[in-house]
């Protein structure tokens, strides 16, 4: 009995530490959207409490003195599934004579991925994911 129990107790620190873990990534994650603090932000700060106090795409997001107006920068998602893939077109025998079309999937109109095929990245249709049930 006392090993049972011992057992349901480290599960239940397990569970608590995971979703503290899980609470601080998700915060990081959101954070590192906006720029770092700038020198100027130092000595103008325009202290806000909400995103609707900001002009245009601004945000109010912590900052050297609390929680300033900050424009998010755009990381990009990726889109779902993956880029087709054969060995023998990453392989190139010299300079590559064609020209970039992309360099992430956001710069690619609908489903389409930026896709490395025949020595050059260019917008492909994605190779769709296939799930095991």
């Amino acid at each position: 009995m006392r090993c049972l129990i011992s057992l349901v107790l480290g599960l239940l620190a397990l569970e608590v530490t995971l979703a503290q873990n899980l609470e601080e990534q998700v915060f990081n994650s959101v954070q590192s959207m906006f720029p770092e603090a700038s020198p100027i932000e130092g000595t103008e700060c325009i202290i806000c409490q909400t995103n609707e106090e900001c002009a245009q795409n601004a945000m109010c997001c912590p900052g050297s003195c609390g929680r300033t107006h900050k424009t998010p920068v755009n990381i990009g998602v990726p889109k779902a599934g993956f880029c087709p893939w054969n060995l023998l077109q990453m392989i190139s025998a010299g300079p590559c004579p064609k020209k970039i079309e992309c360099s992430s999937d956001r710069e690619c109109s609908g489903n389409m991925k930026c896709c490395n095929v025949d020595c050059v990245m260019t917008c492909t249709p994605p190779v769709p994911v296939i799930t095991l049930q």
